[in-house]
């Protein structure tokens, strides 16, 4: 869908996919999640991630209903895959891990709650 190569499209001056990621890929969770505009970015985004720190990541792709560019079955949807993830002293433990996240699993682990298991 994109006009022109992933690389260009990713690149600083091209940046094409923003249409379509409207936010970002995710932020931190905890006390601080939508209001942490008063923490310095050197605190904040420009930190590094130090264990204990738990994430959200979740890339999502959002198609305007009247946006010509993308095909007619996608128009006006949305798509968000998210992971939650902790950092630790050898790296990060996903804490979604158990959770599915394609259609197919979702539909039979929501069917699953419904029946009560």
């Amino acid at each position: 869908m994109l006009p022109v190569s992933v690389d260009e499209a990713l690149s600083p001056d091209g940046q094409h996919h923003r249409r379509y990621l409207t936010g970002g890929i995710g932020h931190h969770l905890g006390l601080d999640v939508h209001d942490c505009s008063h923490a310095p970015y050197e605190d904040y985004m420009g930190a590094d991630l130090q264990p204990g720190v738990v994430m959200t990541v979740e890339p999502g792709l959002y198609f305007h209903a009247h946006d010509h560019t993308v095909p007619p079955e996608l128009r006006g949807i949305g798509v968000r895959l998210e992971d939650d993830l902790v950092v630790t002293n050898s790296g990060s433990c996903v804490l979604s891990d158990a959770l599915p996240i394609d259609a197919t699993g979702v539909e039979a682990w929501t069917q699953a709650r419904l029946a009560g298991s």
